[in-house]
């Protein structure tokens, strides 16, 4: 990617598990998806009622710096003028911090941790992946759900 792109890691996941070790908040749902070109691992909390996921559905995921489609960094206030963003591109966006990042020493993996106002993430795979990520950094998180062929077809 270029270095102007505001995108830290993009790519696709299939949903493999919902709640697999049940369910602990009525409105938050944690999926496990497993990335195609990157083969990585994303654990994911969500808002349920948002965002509703089932087993074998596929979602585009992005960590992003920035909201802004040219890459410019933001400040630490939500500018809320109407304004094309990155959001708009995604059915769900959550913002957040990087809190922990750690390598396996036998690997090449890294497994990122973030926090979204409670709601967590973790991104295991290939660090080369992620290269731009660091603790304490500012993200945001964006998924939309990818239309199965079938559904393309109606």
């Amino acid at each position: 990617m270029a270095s102007s792109s505001p995108h830290i890691f993009e790519d696709k996941f299939e949903v493999i598990q919902v709640d697999p070790d049940g369910k602990k908040f009525e409105k938050v749902s944690r999926i496990v998806c497993h990335g195609e070109s990157y083969e990585m691992e994303l654990v994911l909390d969500v808002h349920f009622g948002l965002f509703k996921c089932k087993v074998g559905e596929k979602i585009n995921f992005a960590l992003t710096s920035t909201i802004d489609p040219s890459g410019q960094k933001e400040d630490n206030t939500y500018d809320q003028r109407e304004r094309k963003t990155l959001m708009d591109g995604y059915d769900y966006v959550m913002h957040g911090r990087v809190f922990q990042i750690d390598e396996d020493k036998k690997t090449t993996d890294s497994i990122i941790y973030a926090s979204f106002g409670g709601l967590m993430m973790s991104l295991k795979g290939n660090s080369r992946n992620f290269t731009q990520l660091e603790p304490d950094m500012r993200v945001y998180a964006m998924a939309k759900k990818v239309a199965s062929s079938m559904e393309e077809e109606e």
